[in-house]
């Protein structure tokens, strides 16, 4: 489970980054990306009602983000707002995407991933 520290929940938040931050895409995956000055790095996430009318195909594909996306915050640089967007493209069946490749790139497409040595910073 994504730490509490590292999740980007208050509304007023989700909307400064949505308004004021940088978009990638890959795929099926969209990120908005600000930086928020302070040490940590928050990620929200959000599924809408276009991706699927289904609550809980919703709610899985979130489940299945914040899971990667915790596996990968070590690697992401510290001091960044992300929200990340999933959107389904109509070629694309819900169960055949694979969630990890598309995080993975992304993240590399973003540049926010931490290159260099296994110590990325000294917290």
């Amino acid at each position: 489970m994504l730490p509490f520290k590292n999740r980007l929940v208050k509304k007023r938040d989700h909307e400064m980054v949505q308004k004021a931050g940088y978009f990638v895409s890959y795929r099926n995956l969209a990120l908005k990306i600000l930086e928020n000055g302070s040490g940590q790095t928050r990620i929200g996430f959000i599924v809408g009602l276009k991706y699927s009318k289904k609550a809980v195909e919703r709610n899985l594909v979130k489940r299945k983000l914040r899971d990667l996306f915790q596996t990968e915050l070590k690697n992401i640089k510290k001091g960044l707002d992300i929200v990340v967007m999933a959107r389904k493209k109509e070629e694309e069946k819900t169960k055949n995407i694979n969630w990890k490749e598309n995080v993975s790139e992304v993240l590399q497409k973003a540049q926010i991933i931490n290159t260099g040595g296994n110590k990325a910073s000294k917290d």
